[in-house]
């Protein structure tokens, strides 16, 4: 085919396919604008997904601060000191690892004696006749003493961070009610080589007692929760 020839043959099927190439283009440039402005979209997307997650980690951290300063305006109102609350916790907090940390019939008393040294307190405290009555044992013909709690190989200690709130305030003496939790586990663990998850349970005890202005510890009362036990998983 000479070029005389090839001319006019390529005009006649750019004239027979106009219509098809001119389609092609156009899909072409469309697809490539839809894709670009997919491609914004999402990118604006993203920044307004961005931009919400931040304004509500400011309203979160403003809603905590206006709850921080209801809490601490309320306490204020009532005469409560926050240094007399952080002082007193601390004391409320030893009081009640002293009670319930204990791994023997001998520990267990010499907690009793502690709790009424330290404290005051006195065999006529509800406290110590409900939740720490005196350990039942047996005693020989020597004066041995066989506990019941070793019998049993039960072990008790403190266990979740205690919740205590202030409940009362008058003229500096405040009254706290305490949320502990006690861990009650056995020898098991040892003498059978079982997991501890499997012999220890949970017990919340509510408790209440009464701070003056010198760091006395008066009142002491409580009673057990009503909630069951629940064994750690």
């Amino acid at each position: 085919m000479t070029e005389r020839t090839a001319a006019p043959t390529r005009r006649g099927f750019f004239r027979r396919n106009l219509s098809a190439l001119v389609a092609a283009a156009v899909l072409t440039v469309v697809a490539t604008s839809a894709g670009a402005t997919w491609s914004s979209q999402h990118a604006a997307l993203a920044e307004q997904e961005a931009q919400i997650n931040d304004v509500e980690e400011q309203l979160a951290g403003i809603q905590k601060k206006n709850a921080e300063q209801v809490h601490a305006d309320v306490m204020a109102a009532l005469g409560v000191s926050q240094n007399r609350l952080s002082t007193d916790g601390e004391r409320i907090k030893s009081l009640l690892s002293m009670a319930f940390t204990w791994d023997s019939g001998r520990s267990y008393e010499a907690a009793r004696k502690s709790l009424k040294s330290r404290f005051g307190l006195t065999e006529n405290e509800t406290f110590l006749k409900s939740f720490m009555p005196p350990s039942r044992f047996n005693e020989d013909s020597q004066g041995r003493r066989y506990y019941y709690i070793d019998t049993v190989g039960l072990n008790s200690a403190l266990g979740e961070e205690p919740d205590i709130e202030v409940v009362d305030a008058k003229a500096g003496v405040y009254t706290y009610a305490i949320l502990a939790d006690v861990e009650v586990t056995s020898d098991a663990v040892s003498q059978n080589k079982a997991s501890k998850a499997s012999v220890t349970a949970h017990r919340r005890a509510l408790l209440f007692a009464t701070v003056d202005a010198q760091g006395e510890v008066s009142d002491l009362s409580g009673v057990p929760a009503s909630s069951e036990t629940r064994h750690s998983d």
